[in-house]
């Protein structure tokens, strides 16, 4: 009889409860019907009444307040996704955003540099940055948190799903996975890096003095004193000389020379990637070849069309006629427009042609490529050209603007020089180098001495499958075709 009153009395104290918009697990909880009689109310587990002024009451309103106000927000990590195939690391170029700003979906949050190309990171949620985890210049790991977002609405109060069972050995693209707590992360600014940097100072190896072991500069110049070498001391007292009358007699003191401390630039963004792609070439057995090109011809052709409204602006160079007459020179040569398989059983030829030019940056060289030369006309590929030399130079190369060339030109001779010995650009098999054009004497049809505009230029070749008979007749067709630019009329769609 008992023990019915008190479940009924338990069970009208949480109808009671959950109409006024209080939970029942923390009633549940907190609270144990004991007794209950007219005009009292129960007692709670700590004894107090269960009721206004009852420490368990007070705890259970508290508790209930939470849980109700978590369900329209949500603190969600925001990791650093993969940006390419074979990508373990970014670094961080810049924020879009500050702690305290309102995102939206598809808003840019950063921008990162990986070894091939910059990403614009965009926002997946919709909500407030809580917190920036990096700053600018920082190398993030993929799977590290960038930052943390309150998300607010419907996406918030959805459950999170559950992560999909992975294969040994597949990446995992559930934001679930890439929360898994990333190294220790250094915390300075740029200008403390860089003091570091140049005083050959692992920050990994300091503990900072401020917020969050941050660290500050006075604790790497604390550091650099510390491993500085102590000068040695001079002795106060002056000897005397009795055979000059008692002279003060001065001897040098020798001095420990403090070394300076050579400082370690660490390799980002494009020379980190170039350290790769030059030790993968540098395992390819190269045959050069050079000749030399008379562009006379050609800077007539280039002087009538300079200014053409086809080209929209663009300004016309030797290179997009340079790479036109190359494309069409290798529908004669499919060899030189190829790649060697992985198992080195079979020589793939690439149905287009999609040239690359090297082109040289503020962070390091980088190859981006015209897709399908074959395609077009030589103002579209001024154009073209003129495009990707802006965005090389603002850092903004897609990854498909400098993926999937299937042969490389490098015009070193806007620099200077004249003869290079180029190595090709893995897995491709050539590439050439062109020279700076200079006006040297050479003996015309008639045997007469004239001045004549030279640009010499200087193959690379993958030996295992180019020879040089074959490299060297590719050469002498594309070369025709520059010095008698009027055959490229015949080829023409």
């Amino acid at each position: 009889m008992l023990g019915r009153c008190l479940r009924r009395a338990q069970q009208t104290v949480l109808v009671s409860l959950s109409r006024q918009g209080l939970s029942r697990k923390p009633v549940s909880c907190f609270a144990r019907v004991l007794a209950a009689g007219d005009g009292q109310y129960a007692q709670s587990w700590d004894g107090t009444p269960w009721g206004p002024g009852g420490r368990a009451w007070d705890r259970a309103q508290r508790s209930s307040f939470s849980t109700t106000a978590s369900q329209g927000s949500m603190l969600v990590q925001f990791p650093l996704a993969q940006t390419g195939e074979g990508i373990k690391e970014c670094e961080l170029i810049k924020w879009f955003v500050k702690e305290g700003d309102k995102v939206d979906v598809f808003d840019p949050l950063c921008e990162v540099q990986s070894d091939k190309a910059a990403v614009e990171i965009t926002s997946r949620y919709a909500g407030t940055i809580m917190k920036l985890h990096h700053e600018p210049a920082d190398l993030v790991e993929v799977g590290a948190v960038l930052a943390d977002i309150q998300v607010e609405g419907p996406a918030a109060a959805a459950p999170p799903s559950a992560a999909p069972e992975l294969k040994p050995g597949q990446a995992s693209s559930s934001p679930a996975a890439w929360r898994s707590p990333p190294a220790r992360t250094v915390l300075a600014s740029p200008a403390v890096r860089r003091l570091a940097r140049e005083g050959g100072v692992d920050l990994a190896c300091l503990a900072g003095s401020g917020a969050d072991g941050r660290i500050s500069k006075e604790d790497v110049l604390r550091h650099l004193q510390q491993q500085q070498p102590s000068l040695s001391q001079a002795h106060t007292e002056v000897p005397t000389d009795a055979q000059h009358g008692g002279l003060p007699r001065f001897e040098a003191v020798p001095q420990e020379r403090v070394q300076p401390r050579s400082p370690l630039v660490p390799l980002q963004g494009y020379r980190r990637a170039m350290v790769k792609s030059m030790t993968a070439a540098g395992q390819v057995p190269h045959f050069h070849f050079c000749d030399e090109v008379n562009m006379g011809a050609l800077l007539h052709v280039r002087t009538c069309l300079q200014g053409d409204l086809a080209l929209q602006g663009a300004k016309l160079t030797f290179l997009p006629i340079m790479l036109k007459a190359m494309s069409m020179a290798l529908q004669d040569f499919p060899g030189i427009n190829s790649s060697l398989s992985p198992d080195q059983t079979h020589l793939l030829h690439h149905a287009s042609h999609n040239i690359g030019v090297a082109m040289a940056t503020p962070t390091g060289l980088v190859v981006p490529n015209v897709k399908a030369v074959e395609e077009h006309t030589i103002a579209s590929l001024a154009v073209e050209l003129g495009r990707l030399q802006q965005l090389a130079a603002a850092g903004q190369l897609s990854r498909h603007d400098v993926t999937g060339g299937t042969l490389t030109v490098s015009n070193i001779g806007t620099l200077g020089g004249t003869y290079a010995a180029p190595l090709v650009n893995v897995p491709e098999v050539a590439i050439v180098a062109l020279g700076r054009v200079q006006h040297l004497p050479r003996f015309g049809a008639s045997g007469d001495i004239q001045r004549t505009a030279i640009m010499p230029i200087s193959w690379g070749a993958d030996h295992r499958v180019i020879d040089g008979a074959t490299l060297a007749q590719f050469s002498n067709a594309w070369r025709c075709l520059l010095e008698q630019p009027e055959r490229m009329l015949l080829r023409l769609c």
